[in-house]
């Protein structure tokens, strides 16, 4: 078979190959790729020096190692190159060396490497005048290149348009991100809100049954008993003994039903519009007695003994209005709870960076499994003091409100029939 006939089987294998195929061949060592590229590049310079013979040395060296590594790309190379410089001292010699880069060439399937032999065999052919092997190889060689041309700027559209693809595949990705963290975003704020709101409505209906529990228990009792001392009174069947003892009825469930009116009216307020303190210097033992001035004539009608007590002049952080709320409250509370003679401690002291007001009485104390129900929201339940003053527990929840708000603490120190001592302790003013 001749070389021309040859050479025009390998270009029609190869144009019937696949024109995205890639190297079959293993990859190299790097070492050992490395050594055959130096013995190459030494081999081309001395050919730049024209130096044939040596050049052709190093050529051979490059292709030994080649061989002995299974560098079969590079070998083929060797071979072509050792050709090229052939083909003037003996162009027979310079084609069994191409003869044996096509064997390689089509064995890797490479259009390139078979292009660089079809035009060394077009230059060996010329350099043998025989031109029409030569028009041929040299036909051959640039039906590759054309190849070659094509099938690079089919990969590069692959290529471009695998990029495209990622590119598309990254902002699809970035959306449905984006698209993600804003629905959870917005699905957190809507159930934050709806939780905000469903514990706004659970707690407007606890309010609504607070009112309605003290308003049906604890307001309806006073007013019926009123009525029933006016209708009394009404009567003028009664003599002025019994109706000194009914308008003293009448005066105490009056005050009784005003009390439990008031308390009511601000904690209401409170729970539907929240308890802002406008925290201001509050002088504590001025809040105490202002409350004192209120709760004389209650003290009295018990002949109960106030006294107040102060280490040095103490100042608070507080809201005034609901300072002097709480501590009425408390002092309310103990009159109540206090037996007839008895006598109420109420104390101002520093105590750990705070303000510490005390209100002790001698009265019938608190049982230990009431004391952690005094604070708790929906624990209302009614209570009597020592002459049957009727009380709901709202003063005490709504003093608990006050107190938190103006970032203080409140609680209490009682045993059954030892008397309580409630505390109220206030970031100090100064």
């Amino acid at each position: 078979m001749t070389m021309r006939i040859r050479l025009m089987i390998c270009v029609l294998l190869f144009m019937l190959a696949s024109a995205c195929r890639g190297n079959d061949g293993a990859p190299a060592d790097t070492a050992r790729a490395g050594l055959h590229r130096r013995l190459s590049d030494s081999a081309e310079r001395f050919a730049g020096q024209h130096d044939t013979a040596k050049a052709i040395a190093y050529h051979k060296r490059a292709l030994k190692h080649a061989r002995r590594h299974l560098l079969a790309e590079h070998e083929a190379r060797s071979l072509i190159r050792i050709a090229v410089l052939l083909k003037e001292q003996d162009s027979s010699e310079s084609l069994t060396y191409l003869d044996s880069a096509l064997r390689i060439a089509r064995q890797l399937d490479r259009a390139d490497l078979l292009a660089d032999i079809m035009k060394a065999s077009s230059a060996v052919y010329k350099q043998r005048r025989n031109y029409q092997e030569a028009l041929s190889a040299l036909e051959a060689h640039q039906q590759l290149l054309n190849k070659l041309f094509e099938n690079n700027k089919r990969k590069d559209q692959a290529r471009l348009l695998a990029e495209e693809r990622r590119k598309r595949e990254l902002l699809l990705f970035i959306f449905i991100s984006v698209s993600l963290a804003l629905l959870t975003l917005t699905f957190g704020m809507y159930y934050r809100r709806l939780r905000r709101l469903n514990k706004a409505l659970l707690k407007s209906n606890r309010i609504k049954d607070t009112l309605f529990s003290i308003i049906g228990h604890d307001l309806r009792g006073p007013a019926g008993n009123i009525m029933q001392a006016l209708d009394m009174l009404g009567t003028g069947l009664l003599d002025a003994s019994e109706e000194k003892e009914v308008t003293g009825l009448l005066r105490e469930q009056s005050r009784s039903f005003n009390e439990t009116l008031n308390t009511l009216l601000n904690w209401s307020t409170a729970q539907l519009k929240g308890a802002r303190p406008q925290v201001a210097f509050v002088n504590a033992m001025s809040a105490i007695q202002r409350s004192l001035d209120l709760l004389r004539a209650q003290a009295a009608a018990k002949n109960i003994e106030i006294s107040a007590t102060a280490e040095n002049p103490l100042a608070v952080l507080a809201d005034t209005d609901q300072l002097d709320f709480v501590v009425r409250n408390l002092i309310s509370n103990a009159i109540k709870f206090s037996y007839p003679g008895g006598k109420i401690q109420i104390r101002t002291e520093k105590k750990d960076h705070t303000g510490l007001i005390a209100v002790h009485d001698e009265g019938k104390g608190i049982p230990a499994e009431k004391q952690a129900e005094l604070f708790s929201e929906g624990q209302l339940s009614s209570t009597y003091g020592t002459k049957g003053e009727k009380g709901t527990g709202l003063g005490l929840m709504l003093s608990w409100d006050f107190i938190r708000a103006n970032h203080g603490r409140i609680w209490c120190e009682s045993r059954e029939g030892d008397g309580t001592t409630f505390f109220i302790s206030l970031p100090l003013a100064i």
